[in-house]
């Protein structure tokens, strides 16, 4: 996997960023529990000072270095590694569209880990791809816009988090706003209890009558916005999958002995398929934004694979465990549960197998 680089960049004044990962991974089983929610790791990330690295647009180069992080979370504890991606892009979009709102410490709290972002920005690139409409009007009111619909699925949303999305004006424009769960008119609907990731606090998003003002709207040109942070997007999603991936195939290779050995194959093949695309996924990290940046299909395609391989190797590393591995408080049926996630996280396997199918070669 990505060197944890990050390990040297770190806040000399908070925790090390290493020991932010081994915190967070030592508490996975309470976290996939909902003994703890994903908040406390975001913390302890905010005070390691590496919530921001490459934000926005791979500054400083450390895109790469967030990947590096998110991964290695993952092989620790997938929740909060996907709490960390939401999180990652909320940051991404509010550093990215400055405002005199979140430049007035808004930013700063999320930087630091001190209040949750939430991404609910998947709605956008089904709207873009003509396939589905957006479920959020703005609607102008003096000033301000009112919003009021919903958004089937976000994350990380408790009650003091910024949530980003997109929404549709009656004139036929789009726009991106950030607003905030506790403001009126919003509410969380609650999902019913998952398979895995429950701690993230996910769940639909109805809106009656929220207000945004003017200082709240990040962007009136979507797809520009889409096409300038979904490389960022894309490329974080894929280092939690490799994370995961990561873990399952070691772990399968630790267990191997006796009968199992006959998996030794599948294991070799696997770690092949992961160094691979790990390869795959340094290298376009570190260009985005940059003359050689990869295309939007080469981007995809990484996604998928990495998601593809998760699940493949979590798989691998059940058959390897054997009867332990059926226990369900145990790692190997947790990291099970959470690949059994990837498929259905925006963007699906569908939707990127059918973009991949009507996308240029």
């Amino acid at each position: 996997m990505i060197d944890l680089a990050v390990a040297r960049r770190g806040s000399a004044a908070g925790l090390h960023p290493d020991e932010a990962v081994a915190a967070i991974a030592a508490r996975a089983a309470a976290t996939d529990a909902c003994e703890h929610d994903v908040r406390t790791g975001l913390a302890e990330l905010g005070a390691a000072g590496v919530l921001d690295l490459g934000a926005p647009a791979n500054r400083d180069g450390a895109l790469v270095d967030m990947a590096g992080l998110i991964a290695a979370v993952a092989r620790g504890c997938m929740s909060t590694a996907f709490s960390t991606w939401a999180h990652r892009m909320a940051i991404e979009y509010l550093a990215s569209h400055p405002t005199t709102w979140s430049d007035a410490g808004v930013l700063d709290a999320l930087r630091a880990g001190a209040r949750p972002g939430a991404t609910a920005m998947a709605p956008a690139f089904k709207d873009l791809l003509g396939l589905e409409p957006l479920g959020v009007t703005a609607a102008p009111d003096g000033d301000d816009l009112v919003l009021d619909g919903s958004v089937p699925w976000a994350s990380n949303l408790f009650d003091e988090a910024v949530v980003v999305l997109p929404a549709r004006t009656a004139a036929g424009g789009r726009v991106v706003v950030a607003v905030e769960v506790a403001q009126p008119g919003f509410t969380v609907v609650e999902l019913p209890p998952l398979l895995a990731l429950d701690s993230t606090r996910s769940g639909a998003i109805r809106l009656e009558g929220v207000r945004v003002a003017p200082d709240r709207v990040l962007s009136d040109d979507l797809a520009g916005f889409v096409e300038r942070i979904r490389p960022t997007f894309l490329l974080l999603q894929t280092a939690f999958a490799l994370g995961l991936a990561a873990e399952c195939v070691a772990q399968a290779e630790r267990k191997l002995r006796n009968l199992t050995t006959v998996f030794r194959p599948d294991v070799e093949t696997a770690a092949q398929r992961l160094a691979a695309l790990d390869g795959d996924l340094h290298r376009y990290a570190r260009a985005v934004a940059a003359p050689d940046q990869p295309g939007v299909r080469q981007l995809l395609q990484l996604r998928l694979d990495a998601a593809v391989l998760a699940q493949d190797a979590a798989a691998l590393e059940a058959k390897v465990a054997g009867g332990a591995g059926y226990v369900a408080a145990g790692a190997t049926a947790r990291r099970l549960r959470e690949a059994a996630f990837l498929p259905v996280q925006s963007p699906t396997e569908g939707q990127l197998r059918w973009e991949l199918a009507h996308s240029a070669s």
